[in-house]
């Protein structure tokens, strides 16, 4: 078999296992878009760039290490669906606690709790805690907690029938990359807190065409502005991180994107810029060369020991031992060396095959999919319940394992942030708001979305 073929089939073996876990959600509506979210990213930096390398265009001499970390990939893929599928299992056996839905008012009044505590930390804390331990990792969280807040607005709307404000937060998504690239130069960042988002509206709105192809149109526009930000990003930090004025950032960035490209997939400046910060599968065949050959050692757990301890916060043990973040990991195991001050993520799939190989990578997976799922489910079912903490407990840790492309220390502290964070702001909320985000329990079986808003939108 020559590597085309061989980067064929493991191509169709990631997309078959990709769309047994998309389908099998969409059908069932009974989660919040966590796993939809995880197999959108996770395919966003493992399956995209090697797809694109099927067009002769686009093939090349990293193409037989692209082949060797998109087996690992597709694997990984794979034991995640598996893990999901024991989850679901277990949970659709299991009889929980429900409870009554939230009236719509407290329900829109915790929800812009939730906003205006997330704009206060992001705007206003997040400059001021910069260098202050532990706390960073708590603002940080802060801008996670604006796009489930933004999440929630949209589940409101729905709820009242008001379908087009629903459509009016969803738009309001498109500020995010926005708001990412003025204050702090990357495109990613709002590109995640946007896709939050639309995972969570993705997960009740019943409409699955009209979603399906809105969904298809939203990709193809994000690889546009994707490919155009490449071709300016230099540019566009160095006017960014260099103190320039709001007006200086807005007008640098306007005119980039009025001089925006298409995305075209027989580009190959196009693919080049997608294939350098986007083919998370080629480090990870670099690794498998790079560790076949003994020029380095398996990490043997030392990441995994890392990401234990990194639950603790450095303000309560300032001697913690310092970790290698993920650039200088990446490098260790690929021998790749990268040019000071870029970033780069290690991802759950090169981390968990550094440190046991393969069987690392499908044990790891098979824990990552049973642990997304179960979340994904148990935030659905609070939802449901009007229990605004129990879902944000659950929702919030859940999204750090969205990470796909950072360290699992890095999935381990924001997990641990988010929770904090949760705990504080709704305890903050009831002393001084007198607004409750607990809600009383009552015996009854989870229900799927889809049961919950067919009876809501009926009777209300």
């Amino acid at each position: 078999m020559d590597i085309e073929q061989t980067l064929l089939t493991w191509l169709l073996v990631w997309l078959a296992a990709a769309s047994y876990l998309m389908i099998r959600r969409w059908r069932s509506h009974s989660g919040v878009g966590l796993v939809l979210v995880y197999v959108v990213t996770f395919g966003t930096i493992h399956w995209l760039a090697p797809m694109l390398m099927l067009l002769p265009s686009n093939q090349g001499p990293d193409m037989e290490f692209t082949v060797d970390g998109l087996r690992e990939s597709a694997l990984a893929m794979v034991m995640f669906a598996i893990g999901a599928e024991v989850a679901w299992q277990l949970i659709g056996r299991r009889r929980d606690a429900s409870t009554q839905g939230a009236p719509s008012k407290l329900l829109t009044a915790i929800t812009t709790a939730y906003l205006a505590t997330a704009v206060l930390l992001y705007v206003f804390i997040s400059p001021l805690a910069a260098r202050l331990p532990s706390i960073a990792a708590l603002v940080a969280a802060g801008s996670t907690l604006m796009a489930v807040a933004v999440g929630l607005k949209c589940w409101s709307a729905w709820l009242d029938k008001r379908t087009g404000t629903m459509w009016l937060w969803v738009a309001s998504t498109a500020v995010f990359p926005i708001v990412t690239v003025l204050m702090q130069g990357f495109l990613g960042y709002g590109y995640a807190a946007a896709l939050v988002v639309l995972g969570l509206v993705a997960s009740f709105y019943p409409r699955r065409l009209r979603m399906t192809v809105f969904a298809m149109l939203l990709a193809y526009g994000g690889l546009s502005i994707y490919v155009t930000y490449m071709r300016d990003r230099t540019d566009i930090r160095e006017t960014v991180w260099g103190g320039a004025s709001m007006d200086d950032r807005l007008t640098k960035i306007r005119t980039s994107f009025e001089q925006g490209e298409w995305f075209n997939p027989w580009d190959p400046d196009h693919f080049r810029r997608i294939n350098g910060r986007l083919n998370q599968s080629f480090l990870v065949g670099a690794a498998v060369s790079y560790l076949s050959e003994g020029r380095a050692r398996y990490a043997a757990g030392g990441t995994l020991v890392d990401a234990a301890l990194a639950i603790v916060p450095r303000a309560l043990w300032p001697n913690k031992p310092e970790t290698g973040g993920s650039g200088d990991l990446v490098t260790t195991y690929t021998g790749i060396k990268f040019a000071e001050g870029t970033s780069v993520g290690v991802g759950h799939v090169l981390e968990l095959y550094v440190n046991f190989a393969t069987p690392g990578v499908l044990v790891g997976f098979f824990v990552v999919g049973f642990i997304v799922a179960y979340l994904d489910r148990a935030s659905a079912d609070r939802l449901v319940g009007g229990d605004a903490a129990g879902f944000m407990k659950r929702y919030m840790p859940g999204l750090s394992l969205l990470q796909v492309g950072g360290s699992l220390a890095e999935v381990v502290g924001t997990a641990a942030a988010s929770y904090v964070l949760v705990v504080v702001v709704n305890r903050i909320l009831l002393a001084v708001f007198r607004i409750n985000t607990e809600a009383p329990a009552r015996p009854a079986g989870p229900r799927p979305l889809r049961e919950y808003l067919a009876d809501s939108r009926t009777t209300s």
